[in-house]
């Protein structure tokens, strides 16, 4: 586990809300993601997120992991902590912590396994070596 955290805060909006009023399960990783695209623009020092010019955002997910810890049952701010697990050639894990805005409350934790795909054949391939000493750096 890396002894760096990058903290991205998000908005839970009422539409995302269910029935029972509790944040939909699929939508906390939809705030993973958010964060995680945040954190590569950041890495990059892009603003916004082209894989035609910065080939190593081109990234599908192998394997996502959640576990549900509390409901979030408001509409509001949220943080999402990353950090990163194993970092290899042409992926990498990012582990995601959800928590409340005053950090007392963890809503749910888990991990998602990215792999950077060649835009050219959509096979997979090997992190630029500035990105990776990027990855490297932060980790």
């Amino acid at each position: 586990m890396s002894s760096n955290k990058y903290r991205y805060q998000s908005e839970i909006f009422f539409e995302e809300m269910d029935a029972i009023g509790l944040l939909h399960h699929p939508r906390y990783l939809y705030h993973a993601e958010r964060a995680q695209q945040n954190f590569f623009q950041h890495l990059l020092g892009v603003k916004d997120f082209n894989s035609e010019r910065d080939e190593d955002i081109y990234v599908v997910v192998k394997s996502i992991q959640l576990e549900m810890k509390v409901a979030v049952r408001n509409p509001g701010p949220i943080f999402i902590d990353l950090d990163l697990g194993k970092i290899r050639a042409g992926s990498v894990v990012m582990n995601f912590t959800v928590l409340s805005p005053d950090e007392k409350i963890t809503y749910a934790n888990g991990s998602r396994t990215i792999v950077k795909l060649s835009a050219k054949n959509h096979q997979p391939t090997i992190w630029t070596d500035a990105f990776r000493k990027k990855l490297d750096d932060w980790s």
